[in-house]
């Protein structure tokens, strides 16, 4: 699996959250997404460190500190539109 299909999947686990979380959540566990989409150690983190530095747009954001992440505000355009950035 390569790191942009890793963003991929990063990126639908978490347009999936956004729809089914309960009301005042705004993230979910970095373990849960890892477990949820069954990807190498590796590939997971690579494509987590391109989240934390996204460039032209905020669509995954990493929160080192807290081990959770969360659809950024170009992320949640492309869920309301139902896209994927990165397919």
């Amino acid at each position: 699996m390569t790191v942009e299909e890793a963003k991929a999947k990063i990126f639908h686990t978490g347009s999936a959250v956004v729809i089914t979380i309960p009301e005042g959540e705004t993230s979910i566990s970095i373990d849960a997404v890892r477990e949820a989409i069954n990807i190498p150690q590796e590939v997971f983190e690579k494509a987590l460190n391109e989240f934390v530095d996204p460039g032209a747009h905020d669509c995954v954001e990493v929160e080192i500190p807290t081990g959770r992440l969360k659809l950024g505000t170009g992320g949640l355009k492309f869920c309301e539109a139902g896209t994927n950035p990165f397919t």
